[in-house]
This record gives C-alpha cells, sequence and structure tokens, in this order.
C-alpha cells in the first residue's frame, strides 16, 4: 500500500478561498478516480507551533495500492488538479509531496 502525501502552504489570506476549492474540485475529483482506496482521502490543517502565524499549511492523503496505480493517479487525475491549482492560486499555493509506503 502506498500513501501519497502532499502538503500545501500558503498565506492566511488565502485559507478560505483554497478551503472552498478543495471542497468544490479538488476532493470530489480525486473521490472520483478509482485507483485511490476508498475511504482514505484526507485533508488536515496543521496545527502551527508558536504565536505569529505568517502562513498556514494543509496536509492532503490518500493511498493506493501500488506504486504504479499512484503514477497513474497523478499522470492523470492528478496533472489536470495541479494545473487547475496553479490556474486559480499561482504561488500564493505551494504544494509539495511525500511518497510512502508501509512498512509495519
Amino acid at each position: 500500500m502506498i500513501l501519497y502525501n502532499t502538503t500545501f502552504v500558503m498565506a492566511p489570506l488565502s485559507e478560505g478561498a483554497f478551503l472552498e476549492f478543495m471542497q468544490e474540485v479538488y476532493l470530489p475529483a480525486l473521490a472520483q478516480d478509482d485507483l485511490i482506496k476508498e475511504g482514505s482521502l484526507r485533508l488536515h490543517r496543521i496545527r502551527q507551533q508558536g504565536e505569529e502565524v505568517d502562513s498556514i499549511s494543509y496536509a492532503l492523503h490518500f493511498y493506493t495500492p501500488t506504486e504504479y496505480h499512484l503514477q497513474d493517479v497523478l499522470s492523470n487525475t492528478g496533472l489536470r488538479l495541479a494545473e487547475a491549482l496553479v490556474a486559480r492560486f499561482g504561488e500564493a499555493v505551494i504544494g509539495f509531496s511525500t511518497i510512502m509506503e508501509e512498512v509495519g
């Protein structure tokens, strides 16, 4: 099983529009992809350390059965969603991804 995580970082001003975009566009499109394990799609707000907040982060993760399946998701649904995210936010929302595999 492969866990795919994308962390999105943004200024607090972009948070509302980002969450709306995720709920209306991003998450529904991923939920319709048959290669993503049903029920594994999750979006979490990352808690900040300290009192001054100059950025807000969210982590989105889901499981696929194999890395081959993940690459299929990323080449199709993922590519379309990345393009939509950039078209909507430009550099106001930055994302980086991590691929993980279960070890125990």
